[in-house]
């Protein structure tokens, strides 16, 4: 095996580990931003959820208030 097949060799095992790393990491940043939709999406549906809450809640104290 002669010097430039070593080099050759190691270039390319170099190469595959950076292309095993990238793959690595495009996968982590494609998982987190999942992971941000998701909880913006139940962040929303929370809000959404607790004005209807309050909606409602405030309704029944005119209701009550009217009533008195």
């Amino acid at each position: 095996m002669g010097r430039s097949e070593v080099s050759t060799s190691v270039v390319k095992w170099s190469e595959d580990l950076s292309n095993r790393v990238s793959i690595i990491i495009r996968r982590y940043i494609d998982h987190m931003k999942f992971a941000a939709c998701i909880w913006l999406f139940g962040l929303s549906h929370s809000f959404i959820f607790f004005r209807f809450y309050f909606v409602c809640v405030d309704l029944k104290l005119h209701v009550l208030y009217a009533s008195v």
